[in-house]
């Protein structure tokens, strides 16, 4: 299935990069096209097709479980919902400690060369998935970085990684998250937890069953 979905992902941008190349515009699949290796030779067509897939993916995935973390604590966390709801105007501060309280995305790195840390050997080759993420929950940086402070106004997180490795459509995810909680608090002022939350696993981490109760808690009897 997986081979089946990057086969028919791949015919999608191919079709796509023809037609650019037949009419180049101001786009990025032009700007692709045009591009070139240091040494002056053109980017290779899986290069293209490569590139294409992974923003595609990686702007997909990556959203929707920071969107879905979003709403999975304002579902456990009436307090800050409330907030959010009268004061729309913090979300932008909110979205920010919210990415660093439930950063979405970690790595995978090879192993350039044997290596022991704490006991542990990595062998060349090898993958090794690193936590990056864990430097948001830094007491040294944050303080009280465990708690979610959506006021927070120090939050210089790394969930869209750092240096070369940054993310470059973090002002993009951004504005999705943003919007899309404002949304859905604009319209669905109340909803909490009516279930068991399941969470993906590997690379990328956020709700993949999320279900919600719509309206206030009931008063108890």
């Amino acid at each position: 299935m997986l081979e089946r979905a990057l086969a028919e992902l791949t015919d999608y941008f191919a079709g796509h990069v023809r037609a650019r190349r037949d009419n180049p515009g101001d786009d990025l699949i032009s700007y692709l096209i045009a591009a070139k290796y240091p040494d002056g030779q053109p980017f290779k067509e899986t290069h293209v097709l490569g590139t294409l897939r992974l923003l595609l993916v990686a702007g997909i995935d990556t959203t929707w479980s920071g969107i879905g973390a979003a709403l999975w604590h304002l579902a456990k966390s009436p307090s800050d919902r409330r907030r959010l709801v009268a004061e729309p105007t913090l979300l932008p501060t909110a979205i920010e400690e919210l990415l660093r309280a439930y950063a979405p995305v970690t790595m995978a790195r090879v192993v350039a060369k044997e290596t022991t840390i704490n006991g542990c050997t990595f062998k060349e080759g090898q993958m090794v998935m690193l936590c990056f993420p864990a430097a948001n929950r830094d007491p040294a940086m944050f303080p009280d970085a465990d708690k979610v402070v959506i006021d927070r106004k120090e939050n210089r997180h790394a969930a869209f990684g750092l240096g070369i490795h940054r993310c470059i459509g973090s002002n993009l995810a951004r504005m999705e998250m943003r919007v899309a909680v404002e949304e859905f608090l604009r319209r669905i002022p109340e909803f909490r937890l009516a279930g068991k939350t399941v969470w993906s696993q590997g690379a990328v981490r956020g709700p993949r069953r999320l279900p919600f109760a719509l309206g206030a808690a009931p008063k108890p009897a």
